[in-house]
């Protein structure tokens, strides 16, 4: 039996995302230790796993992110992105780092040992504790391939690859430059806490140390990622990460209707963490009112008062608002789904086959939103808040021309072949032997 070490971010989805990774453990015999948001614990506890509070580092968990971090507010793209990782990913590192460290000094005065870590990457300070400490780390990723190369573009700005010693020359500069603006405090916070904490000036960027050197996950398969001619051989695909089958869901009233009339099915949603409904979810609301449609959304809190009070008026008719309906369920009913591109839902969404159009600039969407136009899957809007006339075209376009289906059932072909929680705990397994 082993002793796993799993520590995520106060976000919901990169919490909730390795729950049955943790799970498939617990099935085998092992103890998984979960240092994470206190919002997350009961979750945590159900499946087996035992829940460790942060300490010293911040909990933002069950909080509203731009109450917690009002600095973020009205900010988007790559500027949001470097304040991010330096304040926050990069910024708390010392604070995970002494938690961490507490936690496996605990269990060495129990006389046992933790065998591995896990971290969704954005958790900085995990690698730290691995050389300080000597236990193997891995990473997994609920967001686009961290690995850079030559023929990569740079994270940030959303660009696409560009075939071509000119595509290499635009990614060289643009990589230089993110490097020197984007990520420049990030870099130097990064650099500082490592000196503090007297280990050695790291060889790679603060970007590139997102992932553990010794073994990856990646959330995805190859069809939806940009070409690497040549990826190490700790980085390994694990197909979409698709969260356990849901117990105790009732459905609706009105859900046996879906496809009886046939009327195509889009779903609607911007996350968890945009909570403020005039985003998306009312540009769509309204640019899909009088079409022939079923338009099912789910909020991930608000109440469908909540959405009607910021539609202005009372909901079209072909309009139904949920807080929440399993992912699977209203996926293997949905014709399209509208979405801001968080990767969760779009890779579970293309793991169903259904063609998307994104709407959403903020965070890391940019880059989600180029590799859904890339791989041919969907429409990219280009705003976090979208006019909804633009909205209706890319519907309508996405329902009408059958490529966009054909490519997410590309797709989706790939990531049959996979079971993403099994696969990770074979691959832990094998980490901590």
């Amino acid at each position: 039996m082993a002793t796993f070490l799993f520590a995520s971010i106060a976000v919901q989805a990169h919490t909730t995302n390795p729950l049955p990774i943790a799970a498939r453990l617990v099935e085998r015999g092992h103890r998984v230790l979960w240092y994470s948001g206190k919002a997350f614990h009961d979750r945590i506890a159900a499946i087996g796993a035992t829940p460790l509070p942060y300490v010293d580092a911040p909990d933002f968990s069950g909080h509203d992110i731009f109450e917690f971090f009002p600095e973020f507010k009205g900010m988007s793209g790559p500027k949001q992105i470097g304040l991010a990782f330096d304040r926050i990913f990069v910024g708390h590192a010392p604070h995970r780092v002494a938690d961490l460290r507490a936690i496996i000094a605990a269990e060495r005065t129990e006389g046992r040992s933790v065998d591995a870590m896990l971290t969704e990457g954005l958790s900085y300070g995990v690698g730290m504790v691995s050389e300080l400490e000597g236990v193997p780390w891995a990473t997994f990723a609920d967001g686009p391939l961290p690995y850079a190369d030559a023929d990569t573009p740079p994270f940030g700005p959303g660009m696409m690859p560009m075939a071509g010693p000119i595509g290499r020359l635009r990614n060289r500069l643009v990589r230089t430059i993110a490097a020197k603006v984007i990520f420049k405090n990030a870099e130097r916070t990064y650099d500082a806490i490592r000196a503090d904490l007297g280990l050695p000036r790291d060889p790679n960027s603060a970007l590139d140390s997102v992932a553990s050197p010794m073994l990856h996950m990646q959330g995805c398969t190859p069809a939806f990622e940009y070409p690497h001619a040549d990826l190490p051989s700790h980085i390994n695909w694990i197909g979409a990460l698709k969260p356990d089958p849901t117990t105790g869901w009732v459905e609706p009233a009105w859900w046996s209707d879906l496809g009886t009339d046939r009327k195509p099915v889009v779903h609607v949603t911007q996350g968890s963490l945009r909570p403020d409904m005039t985003e998306l979810v009312v540009p769509a609301i309204r640019a899909l009112a009088d079409e022939n449609a079923r338009v099912i959304v789910t909020t991930g809190g608000p109440s469908r008062s909540a959405v009607e009070t910021a539609y202005g008026q009372a909901l079209p008719s072909n309009c139904i608002v949920e807080q929440w309906i399993p992912y699977d369920e209203i996926l293997n009913k949905a014709d399209v789904f509208v979405t801001n591109g968080g990767y969760t839902g779009v890779t579970l969404a293309l793991s169903h086959g259904v063609p998307i159009v994104q709407a959403g600039t903020t965070e890391e969407k940019a880059e989600i939103a180029a590799r859904i136009q890339w791989s041919g899957v969907g429409l990219r809007l280009g705003k976090t808040g979208p006019a909804p006339d633009k909205v209706r075209a890319a519907v309508r376009r996405v329902l009408d021309e059958p490529g966009f289906r054909v490519a997410a059932r590309k797709v989706q072909a790939e990531m049959a072949t996979h079971d993403s929680s099994r696969e990770a705990a074979d691959l832990l397994e094998k980490l901590a032997s």
